[in-house]
């Protein structure tokens, strides 16, 4: 008798192979994606919360009434730079990995007094 390995056991094991390779590979994309989810809600909020603390400390009673009214008002991202309120660094968008532009809104809405800040894309 001779030893080694039939035909059938190596395709079997060249078989067990690629499924655990692919398995790894599907569950390290996922894990990717969901990780570059989790960044860009990082960024936005980053973001958001900039422009709200902006509208807070820089709009004076009358233009904080006249936007309350109105409904809504919109801050760009120079003022949020300008203030200190975020970093140079802050303005790279994670789900396109390119800078997002100073002139970028974050618009504020206000709904029977309160206020909510959203980053428009």
């Amino acid at each position: 008798m001779k030893k080694g390995f039939t035909l059938i056991e190596i395709i079997i094991t060249i078989g067990l192979i690629a499924i655990i390779g692919t398995v790894i590979v599907s569950n390290l994309s996922v894990s990717y994606t969901k990780q570059q989810e989790k960044q860009y809600e990082n960024f936005k909020d980053t973001l958001e919360k900039a422009a709200c603390t902006f509208i807070d400390l820089n709009m004076n009673a009358n233009l904080k009434k006249t936007c309350q009214s109105n409904g809504n008002c919109t801050v760009t991202v120079q003022n949020l730079l300008k203030e200190g309120l975020i970093e140079d660094e802050d303005l790279t968008n994670p789900k396109t990995q390119s800078r997002i532009s100073s002139t970028a809104l974050v618009q504020i809405y206000y709904e029977n007094g309160i206020k909510t800040c959203t980053y428009q894309e």
